[in-house]
């Protein structure tokens, strides 16, 4: 007789009960994990009735491939632009749930008698809220379209990160023990952070450019395979770094879900990840215990009225604080009254690590199921439970919270210093690491290889110039003007002085950045010192900061890792947008009259000393004079007594120039209020022909005269006698670009001009 592998016939057992119980529980209506977990009960070690699994150990490794699947795939259902638009509700209503649940369960494990690593986990795994429980119940109930049900799924996805993360850190302290410092756990976010920081942003900017490259060369069968080769290297990498595997293929999954065939990708991955899940919610079942069950009844009942009540005080509560009306807060705690998939997941964590008793598995199975079954019912009495509260709130109490729900604390003041600290935080965080990543690559990596091959000091010359050479695009970018966001740093430096000092911090902080990147080249690879180390950082910042070069490729580079990042929205956006809807600048950029007072200061100087454009970000359409009409006038057209100036440009950035008017005394007066290009264009056809202005799309391909160019070098103003507005690249849209832009192939450029524009592109063939 043929000799059969003993893990086929294993896996011919777990998938054939399997795909029975998973029928009976469909049939009565019941979550398919539940099914698996009977399964797994039937197939296991402890039911005598059934033949038992043989291989406990390759199928404990299926089921570790399991978890990999679960998290690749939560990773493809993952979007950036979906954490960015789930809003601050959610991340408050997570923080208040997710630490009050960690304290809840932590403080009932030592009640119970179990030690600090089982109630540290214990916390987490009570924490986790299942979503897979909470979208079948809201279908049941037919509860998809209520507004509270938003918020819950918000809450769910900032869990789901949160998860990853608390995975991560459970096991840097299992690993360090439970005698781990404050100093090492910080240290450990810190190197995470670090780590995912660097992730994201190489991820963002290879892996979907790749697929994109890729995508006429790949069918299904190829892109399968390379798609969880993606992902199983990710794991690899994640693993050899100290991280989880989970983290490895979360992340990956996340990077793959903005290529623009990511919704093939999920399809096709979905039935792997269903079998390899299927194994694995068939292991949780088989560590369950019946015997353990009866002898942990109480510590069950325990934490299932822990688990009910705790979530239903803290998410209610999160929700609340985040401004959202009670009604709405007490919808949202009685759904999330449960946990459920991702609690198994951390429990397997630290099975795996060896660092909790092997009872609490099976406890924190029998929570899940009870929590499942009362999540129905918990989410009806949301109800009727808010109705009585209504009732018994004093109405002092409820005066109180309406003021705190229907107010917001923010005024425009704090937004703006909210939006610019926002931004600044977030780009200098991705600088840092980036410049320490290819510090750490320069010391570590580049300079021993170089110096077994090649003699000092030819080894650190070497080294130093690659380094400077990779550095200097970002350094451009840390070195330019303003805090990263010049629009509401000009808005707040001449809304009043008080601001002038905070806003100099921001900008010596980045000077503070570039200079410790370049003092790491220069004093720590070439081994420069005092006055000559001093010297050659001052020379160096003056060549990265007016380099045009240097901007043009860091905007090439940024242009790339935005579209990435927001091609697949903007695609959608575009789809869902009727065809014959108006241009998506015609509302973004606004025009502006300003006339010209008799003792202004700016008359007889040019507009290129002006500075408008590097200044507020605005352009001067057009000089109109009693004896001259000048359009698109160029940087070395003089300002003349009784001239009037168009201006063009957003709505922030006319506010900033309106203010920075007043402010310096410029002697310029604002006609009117400003009008959308779309209204302008409207007034504009009531000109003559050859006075009314034209927007105009051109497509730039392979035969343009532009492709490969910069704005400021292909001098469009000159050449072709118009104003470039925008530009479409893919489906991501910039307002007034940077003059350092690069031209690219399949850019769509949008142009202001007069008849003199049309002539000549079509006299160029360019239309």
């Amino acid at each position: 007789m043929t000799h059969l592998p003993t893990i086929i016939n294993d896996l011919a057992m777990i998938l054939l009960v399997a795909g029975v119980t998973t029928i009976l529980f469909k049939k009565i209506n019941q979550p398919l994990v539940l099914g698996y977990i009977v399964a797994g009960f039937i197939t296991g070690p402890h039911f005598n009735f059934f033949p038992t699994i043989t291989d406990k150990a390759n199928v404990h490794a299926w089921s570790e491939i399991g978890v990999i699947f679960l998290l690749f795939a939560l990773g493809l259902e993952f979007s950036f632009y979906k954490l960015k638009s789930v809003g601050s509700t959610a991340f408050i209503a997570t923080a208040v749930e997710i630490g009050g649940m960690l304290a809840v369960g932590y403080f009932a494990g030592t009640l119970l008698g179990w030690n600090h690593m089982d109630s540290l986990f214990l916390g987490g795994m009570l924490s986790m809220s299942s979503t897979t429980i909470i979208i079948k119940a809201f279908d049941d109930l037919k509860l998809r379209a209520q507004r509270f049900t938003e918020i819950v799924f918000g809450v769910l996805i900032i869990e789901d990160i949160a998860g990853i993360v608390m995975m991560v850190l459970l096991a840097t302290m299992a690993v360090a023990s439970a005698d781990v410092s404050t100093m090492e756990l910080l240290l450990s976010i810190g190197r995470l952070i670090f780590f995912l920081v660097l992730w994201f942003v190489l991820g963002m900017y290879l892996v979907p450019s790749f697929f994109k490259w890729a995508k006429q060369l790949m069918n299904e069968e190829t892109l399968v395979v390379v798609s969880i080769g993606l992902c199983l290297g990710m794991v690899v990498l994640a693993t050899q770094l100290g991280f989880s595997s989970a983290l490895g293929a979360f992340i990956m999954g996340s990077l793959i879900a903005e290529a623009p065939n990511a919704e093939k990708i999920e399809h096709l991955v979905a039935p792997i990840k269903d079998l390899f899940g299927a194994v694995f919610f068939v292991s949780v079942g088989m560590m369950v215990d019946p015997a353990i069950l009866l002898e942990q009844a109480l510590p069950i009942f325990v934490l299932v009225v822990a688990t009910i009540i705790g979530k239903l005080i803290f998410s209610t509560g999160g929700v609340l604080a985040s401004g959202q009306s009670l009604n709405t807060s007490v919808h949202c705690g009685f759904s999330l009254a449960q946990i459920g998939e991702f609690s198994f997941i951390i429990a397997s964590l630290g099975m795996s690590l060896g660092v909790i008793s092997s009872f609490l598995y099976p406890i924190i199975v029998a929570v899940s199921v009870i929590t499942t079954f009362t999540t129905p019912f918990c989410i009806m009495a949301a109800e009727p439970f808010y109705q009585k509260l209504l009732k018994l709130l004093p109405s002092q109490a409820k005066s109180w919270l309406d003021r705190y729900t229907g107010t917001t604390t923010d005024d425009d003041k704090d937004q703006d210093w909210k939006n610019l600290l926002t931004g600044y935080t977030m780009r200098m965080l991705i600088f840092i690491t980036l410049l320490a990543a290819i510090a750490l690559g320069a010391e570590y990596y580049l300079l021993p290889y170089l110096g077994n091959t090649l003699k000092l000091p030819y080894s650190r010359l070497l080294t130093a110039a690659a380094t400077f050479i990779i550095m200097s695009p970002i350094l451009r970018a840390v070195l330019v003007n303003r805090a990263g966001n010049g629009d509401l740093f000009s808005k707040l430096w001449f809304k009043k002085r008080a601001n002038h000092l905070p806003l100099m911090f921001l900008v010596f902080g980045k000077l503070l950045v570039a200079s410790a990147s370049l003092y790491f080249i220069f004093h720590t690879l070439l081994k420069l010192h005092g006055f000559l180390a001093c010297v050659s950082i001052l020379l160096a910042t003056y060549f990265i900061s007016s380099s045009d070069w240097l901007m043009s490729e860091y905007l090439r580079i940024e242009s790339r890792f935005l579209v990435n990042l927001n091609e697949k929205h903007m695609r959608k956006h575009r789809e869902s947008t009727p065809s014959d809807s108006r241009t998506w600048f015609d509302e973004d950029l606004q025009l502006v009259y300003y006339d010209l007072q008799k003792d202004s200061s700016i008359i007889g100087k040019t507009l290129r000393s002006l500075g408008f454009r590097e200044s507020y970000g605005c352009n001067v359409l057009q000089l109109l004079g009693s004896n001259r009409t000048v359009d698109m006038p160029g940087g070395e057209q003089i300002v003349e007594k009784g001239d009037k100036l168009l201006l063009i440009g957003t709505a922030s950035q006319l506010q900033v120039f309106d203010a920075a008017v007043r402010q310096r005394s410029l002697g310029l007066e604002r006609c009117d209020l400003p009008q959308s290009l779309r209204e302008f264009m409207l007034d504009n056809h009531q000109n003559k022909p050859e006075q009314q202005f034209l927007s105009l799309a051109i497509t730039i391909d392979k035969h343009s005269p532009i492709l490969g160019t910069s704005l400021k070098a292909a001098d469009l103003r000159n050449k072709w006698s118009c104003l470039v507005v925008g530009l479409e690249r893919g489906a991501f849209t910039i307002t007034n670009p940077h003059v350092s832009l690069v031209f690219e192939e399949n850019d769509l450029l949008w142009v202001l001009g007069k008849q003199k524009m049309m002539n000549t592109l079509i006299r160029e063939e360019i239309l």
